[in-house]
């Protein structure tokens, strides 16, 4: 039965007896959570649960890929597989706890009927395919490469999860310099038509779709002579394996976290004078540097300053380890990053994330002058120990700037946990949570509580430069029929904010609440991190927050305000639903029409119903109050695709949701009055056996 999170009474009764709880489970989109459940084995678990996940029994078409340790327990990750090739981002992970109990099942894998079966051997051996070479030459176009390669590009042969089954396709990542910056392309196997694709590049502001760069002028480079070029330079590699600390330090200046909040002022710009910083700058340990023949270089073992990207600005280096250089100088660019990702990465390890839970915990290389000096920074993703960080230049520098440069590390930490991070509402979510990794940290300074708290970067946004993101959008609201993608204006009640921001606020206020409570920011901080591990691609806000708060539950079962707060938070937001659980019934036949709808009359019920034929539609029918939103999630079982929509008293549809087999849909419609959800077949079983799924109302 798919639930949503429970509120907070449910879950302070369920702690108070959690020495005596029965077994369970509850699911929150694709994100299964358990309780007293032994768990002898992951692959004894997925048996256990294959009916339920729509799996053959044998469980013959996945792999074991990746077995993941956190604080908490082990995440065992298994890849779908079709026909020897991989269902792309089709994975189920198997969290168990350090206690032998079963904690998560994620799941993204897609049910396979023989007809989905036959398909797909047609299109493998039957139908025509688009070379490697004419993928690589329609993504390099698609692209529009101007600026050079940072690895050689790359192509496999995957299949693409659809309504209706599987599509083969072409999975091309080419990797280039900002602005062109990094994507991964899903090309239609047969006439190499983009299906789908996202951005490996994660900017702090812009937009970053292959859409945004057809609309590009300009001449494109020569593939092959890009390619060939990377290749004889060995491309971007950063070092994979950890570092030996070598115990020599240096030393240089920085601004912690940044001059307006040092100096508590709004009045410093890009162009105040040289000696209005005096009184900001920081004399900083520079920890672990490499000295080679006398020179010290700010490469240690968890930041590594090179030159990546244009411009070409050589990293700097001293002969005393003392280096003196104030803004305006790339040397001081160079200390200040490598002082906080560098502090950052020991932060991190003190929480517990060390060893086999280490994240990042290797040197990542940094250009503190990149992105061909436009005012913009990013994260570039890519294969494991080839991702890197990279800061413009444009305007106030990115890089003097902790909250840019600890926002972008955050989503180096998310992609160095979840390697499928895509998809759902993860770019709106990576997007905030790097904002709340940068706040966590200015918060704790001196003046972090005093000095514009709610801002997200401090001295390089809410200026002439560009207007920043705010950490205190308590007034946007979830919506659960949509999707949120980064840096998304989005208007919602008659309130627009930004999407990232409708993530940020809930996490900021959750850390401001307890720590004003008497909580320390590292139990916060490693609550967060604790919850990324064990989930795969398309993630949206609602599971991410439920692993969050369940999180909070495992790392501190006795001390139920740190669960109790972040629920607290995200059902102010409308991301966890503060309607108490409402009653299960089951559907009353006849409802095929509006004038027969069964009538939901208490928020939060379940209806466990059955599409009879392929040929029965149910109506439901609320009626709305005012100043309530209706969300309306069904679920069908495993094997069935069954689709949504929603009519208003009118009979004119003002919503809908076509999800692909055993996949949940959702509407949601916030206008008073009547309204009805109506159940329809698609494709998969019918009957009492072989056609059930369950539909929960909330508002």
């Amino acid at each position: 039965m798919r639930q949503f999170a429970r509120p907070l009474l449910a879950s302070l009764i369920v702690l108070a007896y959690a020495g005596t709880a029965h077994a369970g489970s509850y699911s929150v989109d694709n994100l299964t959570l358990f309780s007293a459940t032994a768990a002898t084995s992951p692959d004894d678990v997925l048996r256990q649960n294959a009916e339920r996940f729509g799996l053959p029994a044998s469980l013959n078409n996945l792999t074991l890929v990746k077995v993941q340790e956190s604080i908490t327990g082990k995440h065992y990750h298994y890849q779908q597989m079709l026909r020897g090739l991989p269902v792309d981002r089709a994975e189920i992970i198997v969290s168990i706890g350090k206690n032998g109990q079963l904690q998560k099942i994620f799941n993204e894998t897609r049910y396979i009927s023989d007809k989905v079966d036959a398909n797909a051997v047609n299109q493998l051996y039957n139908k025509s395919q688009i070379s490697e070479e004419q993928a690589l030459d329609l993504g390099w176009n698609n692209m529009k490469v101007q600026h050079p390669l940072v690895a050689a590009p790359g192509t496999e042969l995957v299949w693409v999860p659809t309504k209706d089954g599987v599509q083969l396709a072409r999975k091309v990542t080419i990797e280039a310099q900002m602005p062109t910056g990094g994507f991964v392309q899903y090309l239609n196997a047969h006439d190499g038509t983009v299906i789908d694709s996202y951005t490996t590049s994660l900017p702090r502001k812009g937009e970053r779709s292959l859409a945004a760069r057809a609309n590009v002028g300009g001449p494109v480079l020569d593939r092959s002579a890009a390619t060939r070029s990377v290749s004889r330079q060995g491309g971007h590699t950063a070092a994979a394996a950890q570092t030996v600390a070598s115990g020599i330090n240096g030393s240089g200046y920085a601004f912690d976290p940044d001059p307006r909040t040092v100096l508590n002022t709004d009045a410093l710009t890009d162009t105040s004078a040289a000696s209005a910083f005096d009184a900001a700058y920081s004399t900083k340990t520079l920890r672990d540097l490499t000295v080679t023949s006398g020179v010290y270089k700010l490469s240690g073992p968890f930041v590594n300053i090179k030159n990546i990207e244009a411009p070409a600005t050589a990293p700097s280096t001293t002969t005393n380890g003392v280096w003196t250089a104030k803004r305006g100088n790339n040397a001081f660019d160079d200390t200040n990053v490598y002082f906080h990702l560098d502090q950052s990465q020991r932060y991190i390890q003190s929480l517990g994330f060390t060893g086999t839970k280490s994240i990042i915990n290797r040197p990542l290389d940094v250009d503190t002058d990149g992105v061909n000096g436009d005012d913009n920074s990013h994260y570039s993703g890519g294969a494991a120990g080839s991702d890197y960080l990279a800061f413009g230049h444009g305007c106030v520098n990115d890089s003097e700037d902790a909250d840019v440069i600890l926002h972008e590390y955050g989503h180096g930490i998310q992609a160095n946990i979840d390697s499928s991070w895509t998809g759902g509402d993860t770019g709106a979510m990576g997007e905030g949570f790097g904002d709340y990794w940068a706040a966590s940290y200015s918060y704790s300074t001196p003046n972090g509580k005093i000095y514009h708290p709610e801002w997200a970067f401090s001295w390089d946004g809410h200026g002439a430069c560009w207007a920043g993101r705010m950490l205190n959008r308590t007034d946007a609201k979830y919506n659960a029929s949509k999707t949120y993608a980064a840096h998304q204006s989005v208007t919602e009640g008659g309130v627009t904010f930004q999407s990232d921001e409708l993530w940020s606020a809930p996490l900021y206020q959750a850390m401001v609440a307890l720590i004003a409570a008497g909580k320390p920011r590292s139990n916060i901080d490693q609550i967060i991190l604790e919850a990324h591990f064990g989930l795969g691609s398309n993630v949206k806000m609602p599971a991410m927050a439920t692993a969050i708060v369940n999180a909070a539950k495992t790392l501190f079962p006795s001390d139920l305000s740190y669960a109790n707060t972040f629920q607290a938070k995200f059902e102010a937001q409308n991301i966890l639903s503060s309607v108490p659980g409402g009653p299960t019934i089951a559907e009353v036949e006849s409802n095929n029409t509006t004038a027969t709808a069964q009538a939901l009359t208490t928020a939060g019920t379940t209806v466990n119903g059955t599409l009879s034929a392929s040929t029965d539609v149910d109506y439901y029918k609320v009626v709305l109050p005012a100043g309530k939103t209706l969300t309306v999630t069904m679920t069908p079982n495993a094997s069935s695709d069954y689709d949504l929509e929603l009519y208003n008293s009118s009979g004119t549809k003002v919503a809908s949701s076509v999800k692909g087999a055993g996949q949940a849909d959702s509407v949601s419609y916030g206008t008073a009055g009547t309204l009805y959800a109506k159940v329809i077949y698609y494709s998969g079983g019918t009957g009492a056996t072989n056609g059930k799924y369950t539909l929960l109302a909330n508002w």
